[in-house]
C-alpha cells in the first residue's frame, strides 16, 4: 500500500485533522513544490476571482464577478507524486472593469501539469456586448437586463452567474457553492457562495471561492458566504477571501477586483 511522501514548499505549518496530525505546504504566490520522497499528498486548489463589471452612468450596476473554482467541493482529492520538483500556479484574481468594460477572469491555479482548476468569470460592464457575464469557473454576473450572466465551464468545481430584468442593476456572479442571484430593479443580485475549507486547513470557518454581488442605483446586491456585497457609487468592493469575486457598483464606477487563490498540499506525519 502507498502511504504519504514529504514535501517542502510555500508557507509550511503542523495541523491536526480528525486526530490525524499533517505537515501543510500553503502556496500564496507561485513556487515550487519539491517532493523529496514519492508518495501520497492531500491538495486543494482555488482559482482566482473574477473582476466585477463597470457601473455605467445611465446608473447601470456592473455585474459581480465569479468565484474561482474550489478543487475538490465533495471530497478530498488525493494524488500520488513521484519525487521531484513541480511548479505552483497560484491564480490571480481579475481586475475589475473600467469604462465600460467587464471585468477580467480570474486566473488558473495548478500544480505542473498535473492538476488544475480555472478562475472565476469577469462580471458584465456596458455596453454590449460588455454587459456579458464571462465563462469561468463560476461565471460572473451580467449588467443591463440585455445581457446574460456567465456559465460555470467546470460544474465540479462552480456555479453559473446570474442576469438581472433592468437596466439599473447587475447581476451576482457565481460561487464556488450556490449560483449567483439575479439583480431585480434597482437592487443588484446576491453574489453565489463560497465553499468552507475549514475542514482541510482547521481553524475557524472560511469560505473561498465565493461570487462578488452585483451593483444596483438603488442598493447594493449582498454578499454571499465569504464575499463581498455590491455598492450603489464608488469604486466596487474587492474580493478578500481566496478566489472571491469582486463586486460590481454603479454611478460610472470602477468594478471591484478579484481576490487570488490559492494552493494547499498536506501530508500524513
Amino acid at each position: 500500500t502507498t502511504g504519504y511522501g514529504v514535501a517542502t514548499g510555500g508557507t509550511s505549518s503542523s495541523i491536526t485533522v480528525s486526530s490525524q496530525n499533517y505537515t501543510l505546504l500553503s502556496f500564496t504566490s507561485d513556487a515550487n513544490l519539491t517532493v523529496s520522497t514519492g508518495g501520497l499528498f492531500d491538495v486543494l486548489l482555488v482559482g482566482g476571482g473574477g473582476g466585477a463589471g463597470f457601473g455605467s452612468s445611465y446608473p447601470s450596476g456592473g455585474g459581480g464577478g465569479g468565484g474561482g473554482g474550489v478543487l475538490e467541493i465533495t471530497s478530498t482529492t488525493t494524488i500520488y507524486l513521484p519525487a521531484a520538483t513541480y511548479a505552483v500556479d497560484v491564480g490571480a484574481g481579475g481586475a475589475g472593469g473600467t469604462t465600460s468594460n467587464a471585468g477580467s477572469s480570474g486566473l488558473e491555479s495548478a500544480i505542473g501539469s498535473l492538476l488544475s482548476v480555472s478562475g472565476g468569470g469577469g462580471g458584465g460592464g456596458n455596453p454590449n456586448p460588455e454587459n456579458y457575464g464571462r465563462n469561468g469557473a463560476s461565471g460572473g454576473g451580467s449588467s443591463w437586463q440585455f445581457g446574460t450572466g456567465g456559465f460555470t465551464i467546470q460544474a465540479s468545481v462552480g456555479n453559473n452567474g446570474a442576469g438581472t430584468n433592468s437596466l439599473n442593476s447587475g447581476g451576482g456572479g457565481g460561487g464556488a457553492a450556490s449560483a449567483g442571484s439575479a439583480g431585480s430593479g434597482t437592487t443588484g443580485g446576491a453574489g453565489g457562495n463560497g465553499i468552507d475549507i475549514s475542514g482541510f486547513i482547521t481553524g475557524s470557518t472560511y469560505y473561498a471561492g465565493a461570487g462578488g454581488a452585483g451593483g444596483g442605483s438603488g442598493a447594493g446586491g449582498a454578499a454571499g458566504n465569504g464575499g463581498v456585497a455590491g455598492k450603489t457609487s464608488g469604486t466596487g468592493n474587492a474580493g478578500v477571501n481566496y478566489g472571491a469575486g469582486g463586486a460590481g457598483s454603479s454611478s460610472a464606477a470602477t468594478g471591484g477586483a478579484g481576490a487570488a487563490g490559492v494552493v494547499y498540499v498536506r501530508f500524513k506525519i
